[in-house]
């Protein structure tokens, strides 16, 4: 048989390895030991295994040590069930099945004369600690967040959801190079809805490999939106609220967060002090729904006031900060330049080592924006005004909304600049209209305020009482 076409198991030992190790390009850390084992006659057999991935002790005292005790044995079948110590085995055939199986850690058995094999769970994956979340921090309540790897993240869940109903759906993504993805719900309080139309979308996902859980959202999200309809977590608490909520959760291997659908404008400013806290219940979201409003705004109410309505502030206040304006460039420039200031500052604190932030911040706060006021490149009301806007844009960062307000906060400074009040009320309206339009899993965005529910609102602009919304169901209404 032709090697191209080799698809399954031979009853040759020499054939098979030589194919394995053809398609691992002969790769050093692939690890053949060759043994015998009896049989009514002696058999050659291998163990194969990738080094560094696999646990060599599991190996050697649940596999080999077995395997060189067999006096005799009826079949592929009687070696899984009465000799082999391992927890996770399974028998195979397809070549396809192997190549996976020894990517992942697994451990091949192939003895001479079968042209069957058995894989036997032996990983021994290094992982990160389970440490505390980085962008979803919350001063009273769970300090633990997700890591990179699938099994502890569906661990740390089975810890806080210690229940029959909390379902785990597995999956892989990936023609060539498979990706382990999980679907996790509640059953009993799922919205079946939802549920169908998540897998639907995660099982119609066509790529070669996945690296990033884009991918994933990008399917989850359907139709392109200015706004996201997939919300982040990297809490454990945070997801396990939203599966009792009836909501789904998508882990992706190799990704330290949870995917949640579906994803509401409110669920944005919801954050876990409000559910750990006495305080903060009444206030909180009332708070970041204006920093959201804050942040899209501000800067083309700054505009429009310097242009068109002088008048709004006092005669000496504008005579001091607008009429006699002395900067070399005008304000939408400087409010420009401001702004890519501030987002540079971001993008260098990401990407240099920590120790370093604190005076790469120094130096582009107060070196470099206090000498481009001192040099006239731009005005200290400016400076003043987009250091505000950059302060309510991360209060609401959380989630993955951060990037919309970065393309609404400019379109609303470019409707304030041209067109004025008029203008950023024209636009404001348009953006509401073009929210209740957006759908996340079939779930209008807006919801429970368009279409209006008035049993949703015990948890909408104010937290309600917590025994109260613990034993309520949640409803989402669907587009019909």
């Amino acid at each position: 048989m032709n090697k191209t076409e080799q698809s399954t198991l031979l009853v040759s030992l020499e054939k098979n390895i030589h194919y394995l190790k053809e398609k691992f390009n002969n790769s050093t850390d692939l690890k053949i030991r060759p043994l015998t084992v009896n049989d009514e006659v002696i058999r050659d057999a291998a163990v194969l295994y990738l080094d560094g991935i696999t646990n060599t002790q599991t190996i050697q005292e649940n596999v080999l040590s077995p395997l060189l005790r067999i006096i005799k044995f009826d079949s592929i079948d009687a070696i899984i069930t009465r000799h082999l110590l391992i927890a996770d085995v399974i028998k195979v055939t397809s070549l396809e099945e192997i190549l996976s199986g020894l990517s992942r850690g697994k451990t091949l058995i192939l003895i001479d004369g079968y042209d069957e094999g058995i894989l036997a769970d032996t990983a021994d994956w290094q992982m990160r600690s389970v440490t505390e979340p980085d962008t979803q921090r919350t001063m009273k309540g769970s300090l633990i967040g997700f890591n990179e790897q699938l099994k502890v993240n569906v661990n740390v869940l089975r810890n806080i959801v210690q229940s029959h109903k909390l379902s785990i759906e597995n999956l892989q993504v990936g023609t060539e190079v498979k990706t382990d993805v999980s679907i996790v719900y509640m059953d009993g309080f799922v919205d079946q809805r939802i549920l169908e139309e998540t897998r639907k979308r995660i099982k119609e996902i066509d790529v070669i490999y996945l690296l990033e859980a884009r991918v994933i959202e990008d399917a989850l999200e359907g139709k392109k939106t200015l706004f996201p309809t997939v919300f982040t977590s990297e809490r454990p608490d945070v997801t396990a609220s939203a599966l009792y909520e009836g909501r789904v959760a998508i882990f992706v291997n190799g990704i330290p967060y949870s995917l949640i659908v579906p994803a509401l404008f409110l669920h944005y400013f919801h954050q876990p002090d409000e559910y750990n806290q006495k305080s903060g219940r009444f206030g909180y979201r009332f708070m970041r729904l204006f920093s959201w409003l804050f942040s899209i705004i501000l800067l083309g109410v700054y505009v429009t006031i310097i242009r068109f309505h002088q008048d709004w502030v006092s005669p000496h206040f504008a005579k001091l900060f607008f009429k006699k304006s002395d900067t070399l460039v005008p304000p939408f420039v400087e409010i420009i330049f401001v702004m890519l200031l501030f987002q540079l500052l971001v993008e260098a604190s990401l990407r240099i080592p920590k120790s370093t932030v604190i005076i790469v911040s120094l130096i582009g706060a107060i070196v470099v924006g206090q000498t481009a006021v001192t040099a006239k490149l731009i005005h200290s009301m400016t400076l003043i005004v987009v250091g505000i806007n950059f302060l309510a844009n991360i209060s609401i960062s959380a989630g993955g909304l951060y990037g919309s307000v970065l393309i609404l906060r400019f379109i609303f400074l470019v409707l304030g600049f041209f067109f004025g009040l008029k203008g950023l009320l024209v636009g404001f309206i348009l953006m509401i209209v073009y929210m209740a339009s957006i759908k996340s899993m079939g779930v209008p965005y807006l919801a429970p305020f368009i279409p209006f529910n008035a049993k949703e609102m015990k948890d909408a602009l104010i937290r309600g009482d917590l025994r109260k919304l613990i034993n309520s169901k949640h409803t989402y209404p669907h587009k019909k």
